[in-house]
Order: C-alpha cells, then structure tokens, then sequence
C-alpha cells in the first residue's frame, strides 16, 4: 500500500469536499431558454466554440523559455536544464508542448480548473506531466490540509504533486466554470440557433391558418392538415404552388426575421459570448463595430486581459512546483508575448530605430526579435548619438570635446614654439628681419 492509499483511507471517513465542486460534466440547466447547458452543448454553440479555440490556441502557441536570474539582475535562458525539454518541447510521451498547453486550456475555459499529475523520479525530480479528466479530480480537506481524489482511479494526490491551473475563483481553491455560471446567457444563444433551425425547417415558407365558410368533419380537418404538412412544411417545397380546395383561403400570420429582430439577437447572444470569455468581439468574426484602427488596439487588450490572466497562472504553477526549493526563485519558466504585440512594420521600425538610438538594443538584439540571424561580433555594439550629453555635464559646466560653436584660442606669436630646420645662414637673415621689425614698431 502506498503512502497516499494510506493516507487516503486513514481520513476516508472525515473528508469533504472543497469549494461547492460539481462535476462539469453534470451540470445542466434549464433556465434560459429551456435548452440544457453542459460542456458540450456550449461547444456546440459557434461563438462559444470560437472563443475556447481563440483562446487555447492563443496561449499554446507562444514560446516558453526557462531563464536564470544572474546577481547582476540579467537573465540567461538555460537551454541545458533538466526541465527545458520537459516544458519547451515534450510534457509526455503523448502529446507535445503545444497540445498539452492547449488541452490545459480547454479545460480552464469550459469548467474553470486544469489538473495535471506530476510524475517525478527518485530524486524528485519531474520527468513527465499528464493531464487529468477534469471530471474525475476533486479536491478534499482534512484539519486544514488539501488533497486531490481521482474519483477514478481512487489515487490521491498531495498539492505539490499536482499542477492545478484555475481561472476566477470565490474561495481561491476551484476555480469557477464560466460554462455554468452563464449558463443563462448560454442557453439563450443556443434557444437562438435552436429557433433558427426550427424556423427554417418548419417556417420558411408559406405559413399561417386555412380558413372556410364551411363546416368540416374532423376527419377532414385532419386530412387536410396532413396534406398540407405533407406538401408545404419543409424549405425544399418552400416555393411550391399553393393548391386550395373547397373555398378555403389561407392567412399569414408568421412575422419575418426582421420584424422578429432574430439577425440582432443573434449579433448581441455573439457579444454576450465575447464578454463572458473576455474576448474582443472582432475574434470571433463579429466586425459590426470594429475598424482597421480599433482592431489593433483590441488586439492589444486582448493579450494583456485576455491571455495574461491564464499565462500567469501557468507561470505561477510550474514555478513553484517543478523546481527544487534551492531554485526557487532563481530559475524561472517564461512566455514570451512579444510575437502578439509587434504591431505592424512601421511601428516596429519605429520603435527598433528609437531604442538603437538611445541605446537600449543592439543590431543583434533588434534582428534577434525579428527572426533573423546576428552579423557578427560587430552587431553586439551599443550606440548613441553624438550630440548628447549627461546631466551631469551639463550641470558642471564641463566642456565638451567637440563645439561647433567654440572661438579660435589666441596666443601670443612668441608663446608657440615651432620645430624647424633651418640652416645657420638662413636663421641670421631671418633674426637681421626681425630686429628690424621691431625697430620700425618701436619708432611708431
């Protein structure tokens, strides 16, 4: 018997569950519109679809990079690390970087929790993360100590061996499925698309009562009705010739898509989806209220509102769990998001040629961010322009090594010593001129 088993069936009897935890697979609801709610008939709605994708392919596909933190305050990634292949590139035999952060996702956004089992080898250390059925793990509590049930399985886990990514939380514990919560909002859009359906399968086409003078046995009635259903009630015979006999006139009474507003419900139930899930409604292909400007800044807000919260959650996780306690704090797991925030060609030039400028990147830097391959040695250098100076400088009232502006110095003739050669001779005839320059100035 293992040491959780016995620890399992020691409190048996005392434990209970954490937070109010349903099932995600239970929970249904009949409010709304009247059309149940679980993870899969949400799933089934197409804006609720599209956000759970937009979201978990969003996240999945940013790089993760393991970096140390040097006493200087630089990092370096530490590519050679133990952990890096696990995180960067394979968590399991079955699965790679990409669909084992996507699946997390999924489970995050259609029930609010993700468990993942961390599978360590003798000396504690993790050598693969399996995922868990969202359905089967519920959280349990004993005099103040949390574990994990596999209601499957029957295996019990401690905290630290279990990766728990949640969403918004009320206890801080489970976290809430946005699927149940707006269950209501949901159901409506759903009843929509269920509205729809029936509409143009039973009422798209000529739709209304059969009116007579003439009394009808009710053998009749039910004839006619059935022919009529027979004929008339499916979009294929939508255009057929309408037949009337025995004087009977027929009344429209159905109201059209417009004066029922189905197409502006159906718009509002997409917006109430982007709300939900916190995704901007261009995402999910609804461009009524979008432009070529406010898309990019939605853009914008939508990594830093809409995928953050998730990143850290996962940065959070793994950092405290995957690493020794001596790396703690030392070394640590990162997304990159600077893929969803370069912005356009202008602006990145822009912005590249501003921090060349002042310093701040070198040409290696800059070409590093944008996929290419470095120059060189050379392409390391940080530069500056010349024509700036530190506070400092100017506050001392130093003089700067070069001034445009600067007048010539002035010396005395005599002060400057040349260094020449000149013959005996001709340093007499040029002594005999001097002297009498000076006699001519000294008479004047």
């Amino acid at each position: 018997m293992g040491i959780f088993d016995y620890v399992r069936n020691l409190f048996a009897p005392e434990k209970r569950s954490v937070g109010g935890y349903i099932d995600p697979s239970t929970f249904a609801s009949g409010m709304g519109s009247g059309v149940p709610v679980n993870t899969d008939t949400a799933l089934n709605f197409t804006a609720v679809f599209a956000a759970v994708r937009i979201l978990s392919e969003s996240v999945s596909q940013l790089p993760i990079k393991l970096c140390e933190t040097l006493e200087n305050g630089d990092k370096i990634v530490r590519n050679n690390h133990p952990l890096y292949n696990l995180i960067h590139n394979k968590p399991n035999q079955y699965m790679t970087t990409n669909v084992f952060i996507s699946k997390c996702m999924v489970d995050i956004t259609t029930t609010g929790n993700s468990y993942t089992h961390i599978v360590r080898n003798g000396a504690g250390r993790p050598v693969e993360l399996l995922p868990l059925d969202v359905g089967d793990i519920e959280m349990k509590e004993l005099d103040g100590q949390y574990y994990y049930v596999n209601k499957g399985t029957g295996d019990t886990y401690d905290t630290y061996d279990l990766l728990h990514f949640k969403g918004l939380s009320q206890d801080g514990l489970v976290g809430l499925s946005p699927i149940d919560t707006c269950a209501n909002a949901i159901s409506w859009g759903l009843g929509l698309e269920a509205y729809g359906n029936a509409y143009f399968r039973n009422g798209a086409k000529v739709s209304g009562v059969l009116e007579t003078e003439r009394a009808m046995s009710t053998e009749s009635i039910e004839r006619l009705r059935n022919s009529f259903d027979r004929n008339y009630s499916s979009v294929g015979n939508s255009q057929k010739t309408l037949v009337l006999e025995e004087g009977l006139k027929f009344k429209n009474i159905s109201l059209s898509n417009e004066a029922s507003q189905f197409l502006n419900s159906r718009k509002f139930s997409v917006e109430e989806i982007a709300r939900i899930f916190s995704v901007p409604p261009h995402l999910l292909r609804d461009l009524s209220k979008s432009s070529f400007n406010n898309i990019q800044e939605q853009s914008r807000e939508f990594v830093q509102y809409s995928l953050l919260p998730y990143i850290i959650s996962f940065e959070s996780e793994f950092n405290s769990k995957l690493f020794k306690k001596s790396e703690i704090g030392k070394l640590y797991f990162e997304f990159n998001t600077n893929a969803l925030l370069r912005g356009n060609p202008k602006e990145r030039s822009e912005y590249y040629r501003t921090m060349l400028n002042i310093g701040a990147l070198s040409i290696n830097e800059i070409r590093q961010k944008e996929n290419m391959n470095s120059i060189g040695e050379e392409g390391d250098n940080l530069f500056m322009q010349l024509n700036m100076a530190t506070l400092e400088t100017i506050v001392s009232g130093k003089e700067l090594d070069s001034k445009v502006d600067e007048e010539p110095i002035e010396a005395p003739i005599e002060n400057i010593d040349i260094d020449v050669d000149i013959d005996e001779d001709e340093k007499t005839d040029i002594d005999e001129d001097v002297d009498v320059d000076n006699e001519n100035k000294t008479k004047e």
